[in-house]
Order: C-alpha cells, then sequence, then structure tokens
C-alpha cells in the first residue's frame, strides 16, 4: 500500500483551523464529526505506515462513515477499495473521481498524483495521465521523471490512435536531451518510440548516434549491439560487442552475446570458442553462465564426438564457480543422460553435500543410485533422506519398494513402520502407503493382511491402478477371489491398455480362471509391446514372469513348441529356478 504521511498530516491541521473558526454554535455537533474522522484518519494512517493493515483498514472506514466529504479521506477510502474489492464500473468511477478531487485540489503533490495516475493508466483514461504529468512537469521543475513519464503517456496515447500525441513525445524527448545531455536511458525511450512508427533509418541513426556519443561506456555498447541484431544488422552487432572486449577481455556479458550471435549465424566453432571464454570469465554471474552451459549441451548433446567438450566445460565451471549445486545437479543429469551412472550419482552426492536441505537433491541421489543398480546405496540415500525429511513419503516408500524386491520384508515394514501417515492428507500419497504396505504383507506371507491393505488403499485413491493390479495378480496367484482379480485387473488394464505389466496380470487372472483363449490373446499384447523395437519410448524388458506365463498359456493352448521356448527364454534369464527348469526338462507345465 501507499503511505502518503506528511502532506496528509498538514493538510488536516489546516484545515481543521479553519473549520473552528467557521463554524456557528449551532453546528458543534458537524464539527466534533469532522474533528473525530480526523483524528481516526490520522490513526489510520500511523497504522497504514506501522503495517498494521488490518487496523488502518478499519479505522478508516470508520473515519469515511463520520465525515464522507472530506477530500482526503474520501480519497484514502477509494483508493482502498480501488486496490482490494471488486467494484462494479459505477463504483469504480466513483471512487477515480474521489481520487481525483484530491489530486486537483493539490496537482503539486506528488504521491497523490502519482496514485492517480496509476488509477487512471489501468483504468486507460490516458488523457487523464497526460494531464497529472504535466500538472507536476510545471509544478516540479527541478525533477525530470514527470516529463519522461509525460512522453511515454504520449507514445502510449499514439500507439492508442492519437497521431498528433507522437509529435508531442519526441518534442519532450528533445527538450531532456538538450538539458541532460547523453542519457542511455532517454536514448532508449526514444528509440522504442521511433521503432513504433517502422522508421528502420531513424532508429539505426539515433544508435549510430549514441554508440559515437559514448564509444567508452561498456553499457551503451551491449545495448546498441543488441538493438543492431534485432534489426538484423549482426556486423554493427558484432562490432560493438567487439569493443567491449576490447574495453575488458573478460567482460561475460559481451562473451555470451557475442557466442549467441556466432550460434545464430552457424558459425560452430566461433560459438564454441566464445563459450569457454564466458564460462571462464569471473565477471559474468553464475546464473548467465549456467544458462549458457545448458544452452551449449542442448545443441551439442545429439553429437557423441562433442560430450568430451561439454565434460572439459563441466570441469572449467567447477574450477571458476566451485561450490554450487546447481551445477553438480546438472552434470549429474547430463551424465545420467550420456549412460554414466557412476559419474551421475557422484555428482548428485556432491550437490546433496552443498544443499543438504534441499529435498529434491536427496530425490536425484536416490534415483541416480538406482540407475547405477547399487542397492545398498540407494536404500542408504532413501534412508537418510527420510531421517532428514521425515514429513516427505517419497523416501519410506521408495527405499520400502527396493527392500521388498529384494525380499528384505522386515526391514522395508520397518522403513515403512518409522513414517507417520495419520499427518498425511493428500489421498494419492496415503494410497501409495497402504500399497506399499499390502506389497510388503504379501511378500512377508500374511495374505490376508495385504488383502486389507490393499483394500484401504483402493479406498483411499479409487484410481490407484497399480495397488489393483499387484492385488489382484496375488488373488491370481492363490487362485482366490478370481472374480474379485479380474475386477481389479480390467479396471487398472481400461485405465494404461499398453501397460505391459497390467496386461500380464489380465492374462494370468484368465489363465487362472481356465480362459486360455483370452488368457493368450492378452499375453500376445504383453510380449508385442516389449518387442517392439519401433516404439522409440519403449523401455519395458522381457521378465521372467512374463516368459514363464507365456509358457504355461501357449502350452495350455496346445502350442507346446512355443511353450518351450518362451520357458527356455525364462529359464536363460533365471538359471536357478526350479520350477522352470524343470518344465524345459520335461517339456510340460507343472504348478507350485
Amino acid at each position: 500500500m501507499r503511505i502518503r504521511l506528511h502532506h496528509i498530516v498538514l493538510g488536516l491541521l489546516v484545515a481543521g483551523a479553519a473549520a473552528l473558526s467557521a463554524k456557528a454554535a449551532g453546528d458543534w455537533d458537524e464539527d466534533a464529526r469532522s474533528r473525530k474522522a480526523a483524528y481516526i484518519f490520522l490513526d489510520a494512517m500511523n497504522d497504514l505506515s506501522s503495517e498494521a493493515y488490518t487496523d488502518y483498514t478499519n479505522k478508516l472506514r470508520r473515519a469515511t462513515a463520520l465525515d464522507p466529504a472530506d477530500p482526503d479521506i474520501a480519497a484514502e477510502y477509494a483508493d482502498l477499495l480501488l486496490q482490494t474489492t471488486q467494484l462494479d464500473s459505477a463504483e469504480t468511477e466513483a471512487a477515480y473521481r474521489a481520487m481525483w478531487r484530491r489530486f486537483a485540489a493539490n496537482p503539486a503533490d506528488y504521491a497523490n498524483a502519482t496514485a492517480v495516475a496509476e488509477v487512471a493508466t489501468h483504468l486507460q483514461k490516458y488523457a487523464d495521465v497526460a494531464a497529472v504529468w504535466k500538472a507536476l512537469r510545471d509544478a516540479l521543475p527541478g525533477r525530470n521523471d514527470p516529463a519522461m513519464s509525460l512522453a511515454d503517456t504520449y507514445v502510449v496515447m499514439y500507439m492508442k490512435g492519437d497521431s498528433a500525441a507522437y509529435d508531442s513525445a519526441m518534442t519532450i524527448y528533445s527538450a531532456l536531451e538538450k538539458g541532460l545531455g547523453f542519457d542511455i536511458g532517454l536514448s532508449s525511450h526514444k528509440i522504442r518510440a521511433l521503432a513504433l512508427r517502422n522508421d528502420t533509418a531513424a532508429v539505426l541513426g539515433e544508435l549510430s548516434r549514441i554508440s559515437a556519443a559514448a564509444p567508452a561506456d561498456p553499457d551503451v555498447a551491449l545495448y546498441t549491439g543488441q538493438m543492431f541484431e534485432s534489426y538484423n544488422r549482426p556486423d554493427s552487432a558484432l562490432a560493438r560487442y567487439n569493443a567491449v572486449c576490447g574495453m575488458d577481455s573478460t567482460d561475460g556479458r559481451a562473451l555470451m552475446l557475442r557466442a549467441n550471435l556466432h550460434l545464430r549465424q552457424g558459425d560452430s566453432t566461433a560459438f564454441d570458442d566464445e563459450v569457454f571464454r564466458a564460462l571462464e570469465s569471473p565477471n559474468l554471474d553464475f546464473p548467465n553462465k549456467m544458462r549458457m552451459l545448458s544452452s551449449y549441451i542442448r545443441a551439442l548433446f545429439d553429437d557423441s564426438t562433442q560430450h568430451a567438450r561439454i565434460d572439459r566445460l563441466f570441469d572449467v565451471m567447477r574450477q571458476v564457480n566451485p561450490g554450487e549445486p546447481e551445477l553438480h545437479t546438472l552434470n549429474a543429469i547430463y551424465l545420467a543422460q550420456t549412460g554414466r551412472a557412476d559419474a551421475a550419482a557422484e555428482q548428485a552426492g556432491y550437490a546433496v553435500d552443498l544443499d543438504p536441505e534441499n529435498p529434491e537433491l536427496w530425490t536425484m541421489l536416490v534415483q541416480m543410485q538406482a540407475r547405477r543398480n547399487d542397492d545398498s546405496a540407494m536404500i542408504d540415500a532413501a534412508r537418510r533422506g527420510a531421517e532428514r525429511f521425515p514429513e516427505a513419503l517419497y523416501f519410506p516408500i521408495v527405499g520400502a519398494a527396493r527392500l521388498n524386491y529384494l525380499k528384505r520384508y522386515d526391514e522395508a515394514a520397518a522403513m515403512l513402520d518409522s513414517f507417520d501417515i495419520a499427518g498425511v492428507d493428500n489421498p494419492e500419497a496415503a494410497s501409495e502407503y497402504w500399497a506399499m504396505r499390502g506389497d510388503v504383507a504379501y511378500g512377508m506371507g500374511l495374505r490376508d493382511s495385504s488383502a486389507v491393505l490393499y483394500e484401504r488403499a483402493i479406498t483411499v485413491n479409487p484410481r490407484n491402478f497399480m495397488a489393483m493390479n499387484n492385488y489382484a495378480y496375488h488373488l491370481a496367484v492363490n487362485d482366490t477371489l478370481l472374480d474379485k482379480a479380474e475386477h481389479y485387473s480390467a479396471l487398472a488394464v481400461k485405465s494404461e491398455p499398453e501397460n505391459p505389466t497390467y496386461l500380464d496380470t489380465y492374462a494370468w487372472v484368465f489363465f487362472r480362471k481356465k480362459d486360455y483363449t483370452l488368457a493368450r490373446r492378452y499375453i500376445d499384447a504383453v510380449l508385442r509391446i516389449m518387442t517392439d523395437e519401433s516404439d522409440e519410448g519403449n523401455d519395458y524388458e522381457p521378465s521372467v514372469e512374463v516368459y514363464d506365463h507365456a509358457g504355461d498359456i501357449y502350452f495350455m493352448t496346445g502350442d507346446r513348441d512355443e511353450a518351450l521356448a518362451y520357458w527356455r527364454k525364462a529359464l536363460a534369464l533365471d538359471p536357478d529356478n526350479r520350477l522352470i527348469a524343470k518344465k524345459v526338462q520335461h517339456k510340460t507345465i507343472f504348478f507350485e
């Protein structure tokens, strides 16, 4: 909110004295209300300066009720309403007029004038905006900003269709130039106005003029260089960037702009050289370096022969900007995408060490350890993340999932027990927790408990299709409640018709129901998806379970040679599986 105190206090004192001298004896009640309103208003403005906004609002309302005719009180209340209340058009206009009356009473009051100009701009009353700045310019000849704002307002009026306003703006800009001399801010305003007329020659002439006026000013050179680029004058732009580099060969801003210019012109060698210079520059701030590094990686990523150059860039950046977790994070992501999982995990670890209170970095560390298939490191990162961020469900969930996969069920249950699920009000997250508990309970042989947990997960989130899939699969494996298993499995498949995990479960449910035709239809869909090399996004790998299921299903549909072929594929993936080995040896199906 705006703070305008001194002039208001003075105005209240003067107005109060005048009111007292003018009042007749019979007007004391009205006078008392006016004086009381003035005191409450003054108190409200003190609250505003102290940022006690509720008290300010309440007292301002009381003052307005006591003396709605007071122009200062009415204008202040109008300003408050415009900022905080949804008004209709008539109410908005009335509030604006109240503010305008206060301005008209004292047009030299800068705070009131700028407040009404802001509202007038919002209401697109540009003639009023111009009147405000004109009044301030005339009242405060020692200030240049009212004149600049008036010229800028004329430019807006020109954009809105007032053709005469353009000449008015240019006249003011020229007058300011005579008084101020060269000023890059003023010149940039003038150039924007020239650009609106599509007067390219005038713009380029102005750029050349200000370049000549300040040949040793790097800020001017960089501004004019970028403007020359926008007008497709790359040679002129490059000359300005070169001039800055001539003043300071380590100016990172110029190096970055020059590098991007080379990239747009297709000069990859020059671009490459400039990037290294810019990233080594101590004068280019770190965020800009990161943007440049990211652009460089994107430009060269698809060319594996360039990865060594990218690696060298990261080395340079770490030397020039040590201790930046964002740099190690980007490096970790890049290394993971180029298949260097161990190095990626190392960089993720550095990022966590530098910013240990950032849960996103811990999440990345867990994922990077999982990428390198280091179960111990991944579980350890999940445990430490769970300890540091006890409110984050991600860490116990992923840690328990890995422990469950390793059949370390007691540890998985303990990790889940360490989390207080009662504090979670997110149904999706809570459902994941209960589903994971169901998986762990099933692994521990607690089938009844797992069923209760799966049902709870599905009740909490009726769209937890993975919970439905796992529950259905376990029911099918145990040959129980097959109709329920089919129901949940069907819902999962309907949610993702191309999900091979869901389709495999559906096939196995039909197998257990002895509907071998449907079982084969869905296992064939799984095999098709898993072996579809044309699908670049296909990251599903054939598994022991899928090949084993395919063998059993094909055997029961009479295709025994294909069944044996699938059992052999399953055994190749899990040579120690006695049941599958028995099927291969005897060329027939066996059940546990």
